[in-house]
């Protein structure tokens, strides 16, 4: 805080006395009513009388310099007051500007750390001595709602605003306050990050689950169908076995039968003489010799 500077008090002048008698306009009413004026009226005759010769004014040269003196005594306490109040405009104007450089300088910070969170600063000012405006304190507002339904959004967030917070040298109590708002932003981020990892890696592995009984399911359900199909087919094979046995068996008979009707045509041939009866085994060879 800035003391305000002391005003200039104007310097108390006494009402002239001459000597011998009482202030000018608090005379008694008998010395009012005199026919004498008053001794400052007379000052010119006064003058007029003190014109004496030399050797009766030992002390005119002193007097002299001390009335021709640029430094009178009696000036001194007014030059030394004017000094003192000058010295502390000027110490109050310095520290004015002081303050104003570390506010800005403060606030200026929190905005550029803040970037697209915060907003641009705003200041409240003092007038100074001189008559101008000083920046004496300031803030920047900061948004700390968490990105609804992305917490790595807001975990990127709640880091930038803890950030911004801590951007000056010194952060005030103020500043610590949302830089704890921001960590525990930032935890609660984390926890639902973590939450969210863990539902997707349950999910996942029920998931996985799934498609291994669904894999299993289909190959069972393949194996089936291919046992089902080994079976149809060996049972088409034994269908086509049997058929050709079957038709193996017609053909022997087919055959015996035709060679049997072969045999008893030729029999019957011989028999009425309508052919020759083959020679018997070895009769062509008795006969030929």
């Amino acid at each position: 805080m800035i003391n305000s500077t002391p005003s200039v008090s104007a310097n108390t002048v006494a009402p002239y006395a001459p000597l011998g008698r009482q202030p000018v306009g608090l005379e008694s009413a008998e010395l009012k009513s005199s026919s004498f004026k008053a001794l400052e009226q007379s000052s010119d005759a006064a003058r007029s009388e003190n014109r004496r010769d030399p050797e009766y004014r030992p002390n005119e040269n002193v007097e002299r310099e001390r009335v021709s003196s640029p430094a009178r005594p009696n000036a001194q306490p007014t030059d030394a007051v004017q000094q003192k109040q000058q010295l502390e405009k000027q110490r109050a104007i310095s520290e004015l500007v002081a303050i104003d450089r570390e506010v800005r300088s403060h606030e200026q910070a929190h905005a550029a750390v803040g970037g697209q969170y915060a907003g641009s600063p705003t200041y409240s000012f003092v007038r100074g001595p001189d008559g101008l405006n000083y920046a004496v304190g300031g803030e920047v507002a900061i948004d700390t709602a968490p990105v609804p339904g992305d917490p790595e959004a807001t975990l990127r967030k709640a880091q930038v605003i803890r950030a911004a917070a801590s951007a000056p040298s010194e952060p005030s109590s103020q500043d610590m306050r949302v830089a704890a708002q921001a960590a525990s932003l930032e935890s609660d981020a984390r926890v639902e990050l973590a939450v969210k990892d863990t539902s997707a890696a349950q999910q996942q592995q029920i998931q996985s689950e799934e498609e291994i009984k669904t894999r299993k399911l289909e190959a069972r359900e393949q194996a089936e169908q291919e046992e089902a199909l080994r079976k149809e087919i060996r049972s088409e094979l034994d269908k086509q076995q049997a058929e050709l046995n079957r038709s193996n068996q017609e053909r022997a008979a087919i055959l015996a039968k035709s060679a049997q009707a072969t045999f008893d045509i030729s029999r019957r041939l011989v028999e009425i003489g309508a052919v020759k009866s083959a020679p018997s085994v070895g009769g062509f060879l008795n006969s030929v010799v």
